[in-house]
């Protein structure tokens, strides 16, 4: 395995707390992806927020090779970061720009989501100064109302864009709010964006690439799947769908520690802040080094469950900023050194990221993106 971690952290001595990345696992999620929505669609690839908690660079590089077109990030900063660890292949930016930063999309050679004039004109005006073409989406808001024009307002700024010189206007999207939760309010969404491309087309004018579908909407709502897709959370092997998910996946991360102090705790003694677990039996603890300061949420305070010796054992009281203890009494043999499963396989267990999320009453992207840069990543 290679080993990629902060330069905070001091690998002299055996990490309490690391991770593995099965960069295969990332490979097979994509290749299923895109055997399940053809050849007919685009994808992009979404890389932002530290590759979902997996390493935004080696997962990068995985995807290229594995023939990813498009590579997607929340941030310039995360475009640049790619751009100078040598990534090449195209780059979508899908925040919203600060006009400060346009020089540096059109240096880096990003793809920027545009949602208003001011970021428009800035790019147009950075990519005439560096005899540049820059490419760009416009970002229609059809409900969500986080980002993009709204659905309404939004013709006359893509008229707009294509009138600014230097500017590539390459497509059109929007974004779904509730494509897990509600259909009813999905089916609004896509029927406001199709009126919009109805508009497009009266005007004579091309929309481009179109697209709106992210990992839930590719799944469930074929329509939403346009010209491209939009993917991050199926790529890791975790899936936003619970019934009937049609893809062959393979969670890439597992997160692990050991045990590093074992006590038996009395009737009637509590363990942790707050004392909010309260012994009933002689009850033997296991502290394992791994907390929120890792990004093992504090919600799975009396609520987690971890693997020892290939066997569940329950956090008890509450998870502390770099600790956290475990009840292992009907676990035979624990012993200081064992290794410590939080997330991923253990013998015949496992312990998913999407359970940690019910369990903390979450997501499972929160289940991962939380997760810390200060861990070190072991790939393979």
């Amino acid at each position: 395995m290679k080993t990629i971690t902060s330069p905070a952290v001091n690998l002299s001595a055996a990490p309490p707390v690391w991770i593995e990345v099965d960069l295969s696992a990332i490979r097979h999620n994509y290749q299923q992806v895109r055997r399940h929505v053809g050849q007919s669609q685009s994808i992009l690839t979404v890389v932002k927020a530290n590759a979902y908690g997996h390493g935004i660079l080696p997962v990068a590089q995985t995807l290229i090779a594995a023939g990813a077109e498009l590579l997607g990030v929340a941030s310039v900063a995360e475009g640049v970061t790619l751009r100078q660890a040598g990534v090449g292949g195209k780059i979508f930016v899908m925040g919203q720009l600060l006009p400060e930063e346009a020089p540096l999309v059109v240096a880096h050679d990003l793809t920027q989501a545009v949602s208003d004039e001011a970021g428009a004109l800035a790019l147009a005006q950075a990519a005439q100064l560096q005899e540049k073409e820059v490419a760009v989406h416009l970002k229609v808001d059809t409900g969500m109302g986080r980002y993009g024009v709204w659905h309404e307002e939004a013709l006359p700024l893509f008229q707009r864009l294509l009138q600014l010189p230097a500017l590539k206007t390459e497509g059109v999207f929007t974004h779904l709010s509730s494509a897990g939760l509600s259909p009813h309010t999905t089916q609004e969404q896509l029927a406001r964006f199709s009126q919009f491309l109805a508009r497009l087309r009266q005007a004579g004018l091309p929309a481009g690439i179109r697209h709106a579908a992210n990992s839930v909407g590719l799944l469930k709502f074929p329509e939403a799947r346009g010209d491209m897709v939009r993917t991050g959370l199926l790529l890791y092997g975790v899936s936003p769908v619970k019934e009937n998910q049609p893809l062959d996946l393979r969670p890439a991360l597992s997160l692990k520690s050991r045990v590093r102090f074992i006590k038996t705790v009395q009737p009637g003694r509590t363990v942790s802040y707050g004392a909010s677990w309260k012994a009933e039996r002689p009850t033997l603890v296991a502290t394992v080094p791994v907390g929120y300061a890792h990004g093992y949420l504090r919600a799975l305070s009396n609520q987690g469950r971890l693997l020892i010796r290939g066997r569940r054992a329950p956090v008890i009281g509450r998870v502390t900023m770099e600790d956290l203890m475990a009840d292992v009494t009907d676990i035979p043999g624990v012993a200081v050194g064992d290794e410590v499963v939080l997330i991923g396989r253990q013998g015949n267990e496992s312990m998913t990221a999407e359970e940690l999320a019910r369990r903390a009453s979450t997501i499972p992207y929160e289940t991962l993106v939380t997760l810390s840069p200060r861990i070190p990543r072991l790939y393979a």
